[in-house]
């Protein structure tokens, strides 16, 4: 019998200067993904995430900027396409 490891979800604290939220997210889940649940929070389309003063690229996965258990995903909200 094979066992499939499930991939553990780590919390992490999405921040704005205005306002913050936590999400549960898994390392595999790209930057996309979490900007969904950022937009559906925040009802912005126009966003940039930063991890550790990293930009986030969206086709990046959240791993690829060692986003674990903690992190704090700083995101800059625009009111229209920068």
């Amino acid at each position: 019998m094979i066992t499939m490891a499930t991939e553990q979800k780590v919390r992490v604290k999405v921040e704005s200067p205005t306002s913050e939220f936590l999400v549960e997210v898994k390392g595999s889940d790209k930057v996309e993904d979490l900007i969904k649940i950022v937009k559906q929070a925040w009802g912005s389309d126009y966003m940039l995430l930063r991890h550790n003063s990293v930009e986030m690229k969206v086709d990046e996965t959240l791993s690829t900027y060692d986003v674990k258990d903690g992190s704090i995903i700083k995101v800059k909200v625009f009111a229209e396409a920068p």
